[in-house]
């Protein structure tokens, strides 16, 4: 990410997904008022950011992120777009977007959330 002046944030090309490097990271916060979705988090602790990686720990493993398998309503998906896409207009959803609901921008999410 071009906000983060340590170059601390990277975009993984193989899967999209967003990582923090917290050795890196200076905890400027640059990356939150930059971030169209809010996503990275200041831990006040650690005095660094901090954001979800969708376990990425666990993909590599060939697992899903852990929130997927331990969500009682059985309400969050993992997978390849093109698929997930099929899933929710089989489900009915009303309505589904790249990125947070409404989000306008250019920076081509990895993340698909519906309401």
């Amino acid at each position: 990410m071009a906000a983060c002046p340590v170059g601390a944030i990277t975009k993984r090309k193989e899967d999209g997904i967003v990582l923090i490097n917290k050795d890196k990271c200076i905890g400027c916060r640059y990356c939150a008022w930059a971030c169209p979705y809010g996503h990275p988090q200041f831990n006040a602790e650690a005095k660094v950011m901090e954001k979800c990686i969708l376990c990425v720990h666990r993909l590599e493993k060939g697992l899903r992120p852990a929130c997927v398998d331990t969500c009682i309503a059985r309400t969050r998906f993992f997978g390849e777009i093109d698929s997930l896409t099929r899933l929710i207009r089989e489900k009915r959803a009303e309505r589904v977007s790249l990125g947070f609901i409404g989000a306008k921008t250019t920076t081509e999410p990895s993340v698909m959330y519906t309401k």
